[in-house]
């Protein structure tokens, strides 16, 4: 059985490594070796991960390969070398040398932009797999020490659940920063103290001006919206939960609700939903469906559109506050009028919006952009690259980036 001792040892092993030094440069190279091969989706050790967290989760491989090649995309060759240019070439006064990560179950590879950064920066990194998903960084851990055994040195993969406060404890003491995701109450749960960034529950959404597309075009972005809901079963902070449609056309508006709700539909059939769900998510789907369903019954302008079984849930509700979604492919779709609008719409989200997919010409998608930054948002991207922040995002507003030196 682990221990705190464990722990410790682990955490010195990985500061020890970094007395083999190395250019920045040269660790992005390793990284992106190792990246190369887990892009490939025959990559026998990515093939193993993915077969093990459909066990794990009962998620179909399909949408496992879909949601990590997303996950993957923006750690480029070209992206590894210009964060390497970005960090600096010695450790700055205060960088820390070992930064643990205490890791979420949701989403296998939470965390990877944050642990590339540290590698290349310099530190040692000690990660804190969740005991619901203990594959995915091992593995990766894996593959970086057979692409360069000194970087991978670097790296140290334990897991623990959360009832071994002992080791939790251990990881805290011993290394010079943390950073830890997860709920609000388990960041809440490690204290206050001064080494910690937390990376809590995060939301986030999407919004399209439909009067600025044709209707080609209009179905594209249905399908790359469909995407981002889908990918990663829409339980990270990347994934959106409500979609506003800038209109005054209802009809219009309708309409492309049913474009996302068929292009769910279809990537349903491909990227099969869980067979099974536990029973607070299912009936947290179901409530929402028979809650609209009453709501048409009395009367009100709400549509839903719905997949076999759970598989995937679209609410049509024209007049709708931003409103959190239970995951599995739930997405709720207004109308607003302008980006004002919208920034009122956003207020049961406020301090808790992470991104937002901006489908809009230039104009519009400025005004847009505003409103978003005021609001925290800290990533803006085009309909169906969510799920792949550039290497150098603001996650979290970028205290993390700002600690590693990447921002001076």
């Amino acid at each position: 059985m682990l221990s705190a001792d464990d722990v410790i040892a682990a955490v010195l092993r990985a500061r020890s490594a970094r007395t083999v030094d190395s250019k920045p440069a040269l660790r992005a190279a390793s990284l992106s070796r190792a990246f190369k091969l887990w892009r490939d989706r025959a990559c026998p050790m990515r093939r193993e991960t993915l077969v093990q967290i459909a066990r794990r989760t009962g998620f179909s491989m399909g949408l496992l390969d879909a949601s990590l090649d997303a996950l993957l995309a923006p750690f480029s060759p070209d992206a590894l070398e210009s964060m390497a240019e970005l960090v600096p070439s010695q450790p700055a006064l205060g960088q820390p040398e070992t930064v643990g990560f205490i890791m979420a179950g949701n989403v296998a590879g939470a965390g990877l932009h944050e642990i590339v950064t540290a590698l290349i920066s310099g530190a040692a990194v000690v990660i804190k797999s969740a005991s619901s998903e203990p594959v995915f960084f091992q593995a990766f851990a894996t593959t970086i020490a057979q692409s360069d055994p000194a970087l991978g040195a670097r790296v140290a993969v334990l897991v623990w659940d959360r009832s071994r406060a002992d080791l939790t404890r251990a990881l805290l003491e011993s290394c010079d920063s943390i950073a830890a995701y997860g709920d609000d109450s388990t960041i809440a749960a490690l204290g206050g103290t001064r080494k910690l960034i937390g990376f809590p529950s995060r939301v986030s959404g999407a919004v399209v001006a439909l009067n600025q597309f044709d209707t080609q075009a209009l179905q594209r972005i249905a399908d790359k919206v469909a995407l981002d809901v889908s990918l990663f079963e829409q339980l990270g902070c990347l994934s959106p939960h409500h979609v506003f449609l800038l209109d005054s056309n209802a009809t219009r508006a309708r309409h492309f609700a049913a474009q996302i709700g068929g292009a769910l539909d279809r990537l349903a059939g491909t990227m099969p939903a869980p067979a099974q769900l536990n029973l607070e998510d299912a009936a947290a789907i179901r409530g929402i469906r028979e809650i609209a369903r009453w709501r048409r019954i009395g009367g009100e302008p709400v549509e839903l559109w719905e997949g076999r079984r759970l598989d995937w849930t679209l609410v049509f509700d024209p007049d709708a506050k931003f409103a959190m979604s239970p995951g599995f492919r739930t997405v709720c779709v207004s109308l607003v009028r302008d980006p004002e609008d919208l920034r009122d719409r956003l207020v049961p989200a406020s301090g808790r919006l992470e991104a937002f997919a901006v489908g809009a010409d230039e104009p519009m998608r400025s005004s847009l952009r505003g409103v978003l930054r005021s609001l925290g948002v800290s990533h803006i991207c085009p309909p169906g690259t969510m799920q792949s922040p550039p290497l150098d995002w603001r996650h979290g507003g970028g205290e993390f980036l700002e600690l590693m030196g990447v921002y001076q």
